[in-house]
């Protein structure tokens, strides 16, 4: 190779080297990276901005996986960034978002503005997705029954006596306790 080659190619891979990172990782390394962080974080806001930067990152160069979106949301609401959260949940609601996605939309909408209409009518229509979709079990999930108790159902306290007598669910003093719970001290309980 001749002198002049190699000082070209030396500055291709000095180039290489110093220019921006592709990658062509798929969604779910991501999704691994930032949960693990995250996990990890225990509340350490340092850890968790870690992670927001690797949904963030993720969602650069994967914009439409609805997972990556989802668990940004999850993640911002549990960093108190409701509206950001929210903005995340919306973009997915356009395009069928699942029910504890939209649990957790209303919740948060509810937070920020407070039990008007506009937050009832969304708790109304996750307790409906429940009832299209019917339960995997015989007894209904605690999100269906918060969506139900949230939207303020007739159904609501038919379908927490169902769940109490429930083999699985019954057994959950926690989760029992959190579905006895006021209106404003369960949204809090959630979203602090």
């Amino acid at each position: 190779m001749n002198p002049s080659n190699i000082g070209s190619l030396s500055l291709v891979v000095l180039l290489l080297a110093t220019g921006p990172a592709v990658s062509d990782e798929p969604p779910e390394h991501y999704q691994e990276r930032a949960s693990a962080v995250a996990i990890e974080a225990m509340g350490d806001t340092r850890q968790l901005e870690n992670a927001l930067a690797i949904y963030n990152e993720g969602l650069e160069r994967h914009p439409d996986d609805p997972e990556l979106r989802s668990s940004r949301a999850n993640l911002l609401a549990s960093m108190g960034r409701y509206e950001q959260a929210k903005r995340d949940l919306d973009a997915l609601h356009e395009n069928g978002l699942h029910k504890e996605g939209m649990l957790l939309r209303c919740m948060l909408l509810e937070r920020m503005e407070g039990t008007t209409d506009n937050a009832m009518a969304c708790y109304a229509e996750v307790e409906a997705a429940y009832v299209m979709t019917g339960e995997t079990g015989s007894q209904p999930s605690a999100n269906h029954i918060l969506a139900a108790r949230l939207a303020g159902s007739p159904e609501a306290e038919a379908l927490l006596q169902e769940w109490q007598v429930d083999e699985e669910g019954g057994q959950d003093p926690i989760v029992g306790e959190m579905l006895k719970m006021e209106r404003e001290e369960l949204i809090r309980k959630f979203l602090p």
